[in-house]
């Protein structure tokens, strides 16, 4: 075993993205073929406990705890830096160890591994938080909502099983405005997925993003408005990659995202809500990064429609999302579909993105994968 597990893992080190996650959806399935009834039972049976313990852990600084400890910790030392019973908290570390959350490594000893520094980490334990307090409950709640509401297509982002499970008839970006710890748990994962991946043999964005001189005129219109870019990750990231774009990126969120940034440097930062008109006109590229897939068709084509009112020839819509592939869709973009689905967005393939632009008067003109793997994507956006 040790030999075939050792050229796996070289196999892997040689491996692209998506050859990586290609490994892994294999071993994942030679699991699956490997698994009796009895194992396939109880893992049904536990399939929600890891999110409960990986709160517990949250909850009690865990995670953090063993970041911060050079060597391995015994139970006794960890109870104490928890301040929990030593007795419950050996179960609960044996179980973290056992789906390989934290690295077991004597009897009643354990330390960290990949995983627990990801946790340990603020976005990681945002992350364990928003998946437990704000997904949790959604989708515990599906199955009921589904059958009452006869098992038909959602439609409105008002009536999900969001609002089943947490007892609102507001939608879930109105009842997280009014949570405010949840909107910031929120916030801090879209800060972790921010990055400039995306210009990376971008021959549209990068040949524009060149020709802009460093000095900004005064009458000069912004090149992107990252609309609905939260804490500004987005722009800041592309600051840093295209010092001469510095004067000439907006950021827009809600008034309650954006009154709390600290001023970042070349940036303004302007409170818009994108069923609004835009405000400013004939930007070179609007940018939407993970917005539209929260919301349902009829939603989505009002912010498209909203931002194409204030376009002119030459300027694009980029939508930075996943662009499904019509067969094989791999786990985590069909966890990602039905997470979304819980709230009243989707995910959405090529033909459908096709059909959603085409209602807010626009065309695709061009879609830029770049990160295959996960079918992460550009989709540019033009006027008719």
């Amino acid at each position: 075993m040790d030999p075939i597990i050792a050229q796996i893992q070289a196999l892997a080190k040689t491996s692209d993205e998506a050859g990586r996650l290609n490994i892994i959806r294999t071993l994942r399935q030679v699991q699956f073929d490997l698994q009796g009834p009895k194992d396939s039972l109880m893992e049904v049976a536990g399939s929600g406990l890891v999110t409960a313990m990986l709160r517990v852990g949250a909850d009690i600084g865990l995670f953090t705890s063993l970041a911060k400890s050079a060597a391995p910790l015994k139970v006794a030392e960890i109870a104490e830096l928890t301040s929990t019973s030593p007795q419950l908290l050996e179960r609960i570390l044996r179980y973290l160890a056992a789906t390989n959350m934290i690295k077991e490594t004597a009897a009643n000893e354990y330390t960290t591994n990949m995983v627990t520094h990801t946790l340990a980490d603020p976005k990681g334990e945002a992350m364990i938080y928003h998946a437990f307090d704000t997904h949790g409950p959604v989708v515990t709640a599906m199955p009921e909502f589904f059958a009452e509401n006869k098992y038909q297509d959602i439609t409105s982002n008002t009536s999900t099983p969001f609002q089943k499970a947490h007892n609102t008839k507001l939608s879930c970006f109105e009842w997280m405005l009014q949570h405010p710890q949840h909107f910031e748990s929120l916030q801090k994962i879209m800060t972790a997925l921010g990055g400039s991946e995306w210009t990376q043999d971008f021959t549209l964005f990068e040949s524009e993003a060149q020709k802009i001189q460093s000095t900004v005129q005064p009458s000069e219109k912004p090149f992107l408005v990252d609309v609905g870019g939260g804490h500004g990750h987005q722009c800041i990231r592309l600051g840093e990659k295209y010092p001469n774009l510095l004067g000439r990126l907006v950021v827009q969120d809600l008034p309650e995202a954006v009154k709390k940034l600290a001023p970042i440097a070349g940036v303004k930062a302007e409170a818009y809500d994108f069923f609004q008109p835009q405000p400013i006109t004939g930007a070179r590229f609007y940018y939407l990064r993970r917005i539209m897939h929260d919301w349902p068709d009829n939603e989505a084509a009002k912010i498209l429609r909203n931002t194409a009112a204030a376009m002119n020839a030459d300027s694009r819509i980029l939508i930075d999302d996943t662009v499904l592939p019509d067969a094989g869709a791999n786990w985590q973009a069909t966890t990602a579909d039905l997470l979304m689905m819980a709230f009243g967005g989707k995910e959405r393939n090529e033909a459908q993105w096709t059909s959603l632009a085409k209602d807010a008067g626009l065309r695709v003109e061009c879609i830029h994968t770049y990160v295959a793997s996960t079918y992460t994507a550009i989709v540019v956006l033009a006027l008719e």
